[in-house]
């Protein structure tokens, strides 16, 4: 089971089901013509005082955000705070008499727990369990969701529990895993290797200007150091498709990355001190470009990540740095906005501090132009006031044209504009979605409607479209799913009826209905919300 399942699994037991549309022509009257040219970019920021405790008294005013140098304008700005009850507290009853926040602001925490077991070791598996124990035991508010994932150079991304907030599943997901997964410390062979490349230490080894693959080198560990740069590639590409599919999710995230670390110098080489330049001093160039798009994804995901260093303290003091993987660990959470913390044995106070980040942060929006060319753009977050720390996305990416998506990148497409009320890649042309009366003689019990403004959405239905539905329950699950193509764009008028119908138990939905084209992703959606009572309970009521 690989991560796509994070944001997929709501679609995987459904069929895509082409009857049940019709469609019909409206009078033409006037015309309109909407275009969609902007786009609300969130970022969430962290701020923090020179002793690590975050700061909660700013307002829209203290910040400045600049988008590929020019600053922007903020239109949105929210302050989110969150602590968990003293003990004292929990013990007691307590009594709430003011209305619930708006639902915007009951927004959840999303965790993702990840276990890293290509670099990691027994010692280290174990602590990164006791620290995860001691988060959902402690940490935990019962709103929170949490997703289980591990890596392993075998087994590659796997999920072991999707986004739930029964955080005793979650718990038992942890203790099942084994070390069995592990396939080895690639920075113990680091170390060794640039030991064998001059027969001396990893400091001096870089001077000799030796090559990365050195003939003085034993020919097994060679070996294993190639296998370890595969294993470091596969790891890049995996942490970068799982920040893809990230990008889907929606709300507050976060990765709790349980790990070793990449070997410093596997991807960047060690640099000579004295000037002479081989090979292996600058590590291998593809790996690092592999690197680098990883920490670009990651940062364009919005979601930081939280390193716990699970390497042995004895070994890190007395080995050379760059041939294990805290800097790699650093580049990871310095690029997302998140924080590396080493020592895993002090994981209590390292849990409390990423309690203490993540329970309170800002969210600042601003308008961006509407582009769909994948560049990459630069964020920088400046404070009006001094001697603060900011921790934030280092940026972000546009949207890629369409065309150019794979299939799961058109899915993940689609589910983001069926779950978010404001989708990440673009705004998209709003009408409304009506329940209407079933027929009695008809199959269904829940019969939906809407009138589409045929010129609104012209650009929408040029060339190939589809036409998708989604009802969702009460809990957010999908229940029904009805999808339909159309060829061609011959439909004349100011608007056009759609029409469908669905026969679901009692109880309350959401109806979405995207219309995406084909060729463009271009999109315009409507929703509406649905309740079909109880007919054994609506029938004792009325013979009362």
């Amino acid at each position: 089971m690989t991560v796509t399942f994070v944001v997929l699994s709501i679609l995987i037991s459904m069929s895509l089901n082409s009857e049940g549309f019709s469609f019909r022509p409206q009078q033409e009257q006037t015309q309109l013509r909407h275009e969609v040219t902007v786009t609300l970019k969130l970022i969430q920021v962290y701020i923090t005082d020179k002793k690590g405790n975050p700061v909660l008294d700013l307002t829209k005013d203290d910040f400045l955000v600049f988008d590929e140098g020019q600053k922007q304008t903020l239109t949105e700005f929210e302050r989110h705070v969150i602590s968990l009850p003293s003990p004292k507290e929990m013990a007691q009853p307590k009594i709430i008499s003011a209305p619930a926040p708006p639902a915007r602001d009951l927004l959840p925490r999303k965790f993702f727990l990840l276990f890293d077991f290509a670099f990691n070791n027994g010692i280290g598996l174990e602590k990164a369990r006791k620290a995860a124990f001691h988060f959902i035991d402690t940490q935990l508010q019962p709103q929170d969701e949490i997703s289980v994932l591990s890596y392993s150079a075998i087994k590659s991304l796997t999920l072991h529990e999707n986004l739930t907030v029964d955080h005793k599943a979650v718990r038992q997901a942890v203790k099942r895993i084994g070390i069995e997964r592990i396939a080895g410390r690639a920075e113990i062979f680091e170390e060794e290797y640039w030991q064998a490349v001059a027969g001396v230490n990893p400091v001096d080894a870089s001077k000799s200007g030796y090559v990365g693959e050195d003939p003085n080198a034993p020919r097994w560990l060679r070996q294993q150091r190639k296998e370890s740069m595969i294993h470091a590639q596969n790891f890049a590409n995996k942490m970068l498709d799982l920040a893809k599919a990230l990008r889907y999710v929606p709300g507050h995230k976060c990765i709790l990355l349980f790990s070793s670390g990449v070997p410093y110098s596997l991807v960047y080489g060690i640099q000579s001190p004295y000037g002479n330049i081989g090979a292996g001093s600058f590590g291998d160039f593809w790996l690092q470009q592999r690197f680098e798009n990883m920490l670009k994804e990651l940062s364009a995901a919005n979601c930081p990540i939280y390193a716990l260093d699970t390497q042995e303290l004895a070994s890190m003091i007395g080995g050379d740095m760059r041939t294990q993987g805290a800097f790699t660990l650093q580049k990871m959470t310095s690029a997302t906005g998140g924080k590396y913390f080493g020592n895993i044995n002090n994981y209590e106070r390292h849990i409390e501090k990423i309690q203490d980040l993540t329970g309170c942060y800002y969210v600042l929006g601003y308008y961006i132009d509407d582009k769909w060319d994948g560049a990459y753009h630069k964020i920088r977050v400046e404070v009006a006031r001094t001697k603060l720390r900011i921790h934030a996305q280092k940026g972000y990416f546009n949207p890629k044209p369409f065309a150019e998506y794979n299939e799961l990148e058109k899915m993940l497409h689609l589910v983001d504009l069926a779950l978010n009320e404001e989708p990440l890649f673009q705004t998209p042309v709003r009408f409304p979605l009506e329940v209407v009366p079933c027929e009695p003689s008809g199959k269904g019990n829940l019969c939906l409607a809407a009138k589409i403004p045929l010129e609104e959405i012209r650009d929408v239905l040029s060339e190939k479209s589809e036409f998708v539905i989604i009802i969702f329950d009460e809990k957010g699950n999908i229940v029904a799913f009805k999808r339909k193509k159309r060829e061609d764009s011959t439909l004349t008028g100011r608007a056009f009826s759609f029409g469908t119908a669905f026969s679901l138990p009692s109880g309350t939905y959401k109806c979405r209905l995207v219309i995406r084209n084909l060729k463009t992703g271009r999109v315009a959606v409507a929703s509406t919300d649905a309740i079909i009572p109880d007919e054994e309970a609506k029938n004792e009521r009325d013979s009362d």
